[in-house]
């Protein structure tokens, strides 16, 4: 069996008069920490370069729709880094994607997505077939085998992305949107939550999850749920034939840098993990590193248009980036804490030294005026009071201050 096949038959099945015929095409996001990224710093083997036409315009139609989105400041401060890194062939299975288009987006902190484009011919809504491609739990599936690419690991320890999210995208050029609801919005439920059980939803529940479409389309569907998202084009007529449809693309963008935000929160949490340590130049600079990093969260992301506004408060939900995000503020108060500590005890520790100096050498000028009363021919008298005065004073105004200065 082929080892991105399904265990079902592998044929395209015959055209139901009632039933649209789609044309299905993927992304699949891997994000990974800055660590993670750092240890595959290597394009992966087995790659064909990417034709000059299609990385040009998926770097071109992206970024144009990243400054659209976020402005150009955002764009001009060069957060995020597009980098086509190669196309890998697949098994030829009937239906199934022929190759997988793959983009690395790294963003400043280090963090990264993967992007996987592919793209399948045309044919039914399969929702077991599909979503079995995209099981990474199965050893078998066509994301778990492009995973493993992108992510080799000689010594056999099965790593994992820090998180995996497919965006589906159909389109459907002979159907109105009610049309396909009518006949296929259970499956279309079912896939947007990777569901190839066999067991039905609950009428309300598909309905429910309908309702929380945010496309402002006619004919569109823009669904996010925990395990995926989904848009749909019905009475698709554009002539473009791009992998993705233009109006697809604000809702990728939001995706990716939800991805990239939980990656970069993940981060934050595992170095506050290994303990809070360094000078305090370290500590302050991991604070600085910190609200940067933080920037797609409290200033990007809040600031999107208002037609994916709705995507990325649900993301941030769905996606558990508020609670990481809660975690790493708190944490963050507690790093701000042991920096103003350790401040504190510098201040401290310079001002006992400071006031030890200063007296003791107050203390020696005396001694040296009065000793000159006594020994005026004596030149080494004086001297010897004064140093020993000084040093005595010293040693006395220390104690007293250690003891003032004791917890």
């Amino acid at each position: 069996m082929s080892p991105i096949a399904p265990q079902l038959p592998d044929t395209v099945p015959p055209h139901v008069d009632n039933t649209p015929m789609l044309q299905p095409a993927f992304v699949l996001l891997f994000a990974v920490t800055p660590d993670a990224a750092a240890q595959h710093t290597e394009v992966p083997q087995g790659l064909r370069v990417i034709p000059d036409e299609f990385a040009e315009s998926y770097r071109g139609r992206l970024d144009a729709m990243q400054q659209r989105l976020l402005g150009e400041p955002y764009l001009q401060a060069r957060r995020l880094t597009r980098t086509a890194v190669g196309r890998l062939p697949l098994p030829s299975v009937e239906g199934a994607p022929v190759h997988a288009d793959i983009h690395l987006v790294t963003h400043k902190s280090g963090a990264a997505v993967w992007e996987v484009w592919l793209r399948a011919p045309p044919q039914l809504l399969e929702v077991a077939r599909w979503v079995a491609w995209l099981d990474m739990q199965d050893p078998n599936s066509l994301a778990r085998q492009i995973w493993r690419t992108l992510s080799p690991d000689a010594t056999g320890h099965v790593s994992e992305p820090e998180m995996m999210l497919p965006l589906v995208v159909l389109r459907c050029a002979a159907c109105t949107l009610n049309e396909l609801l009518d006949t296929s919005g259970h499956d279309l439920i079912k896939l947007l939550h990777r569901d190839a059980a066999n067991e039905r939803f609950k009428a309300s529940f598909v309905q429910q999850e309908l309702d929380a479409d945010f496309c402002r389309r006619e004919h569109g569907l823009s669904l996010v749920a925990r395990n995926g998202a989904l848009d749909v084009h019905a009475q698709f007529q554009d002539a473009d034939e791009s992998l993705l449809p233009h109006n697809t693309l604000p809702l990728l963008v939001t995706l990716e840098l939800l991805c990239l935000e939980r990656a970069v929160l993940r981060s934050f949490l595992n170095r506050f993990a290994q303990g809070v340590y360094g000078t305090t130049e370290d500590l302050i600079q991991l604070r600085r590193d910190i609200f940067d990093g933080l920037e797609e969260y409290y200033g990007t992301l809040a600031k999107t248009h208002g037609y994916t506004a709705e995507a990325t408060a649900l993301g941030e939900t769905l996606f558990g980036i508020n609670d990481l995000f809660d975690s790493v503020v708190e944490r963050l108060g507690a790093l701000t804490f042991e920096i103003t500590t350790r401040n504190q005890k510098a201040v401290t520790q310079l001002g006992f030294w400071l006031t030890t100096s200063f007296g003791a050498i107050e203390t020696g000028f005396v001694a040296a005026s009065i000793s000159t009363w006594y020994y005026k021919d004596n030149l080494s008298a004086v001297l010897g009071w004064t140093v020993g005065v000084t040093l005595a004073t010293t040693l006395v105004i220390a104690g007293l201050l250690r003891w003032r200065l004791k917890p």
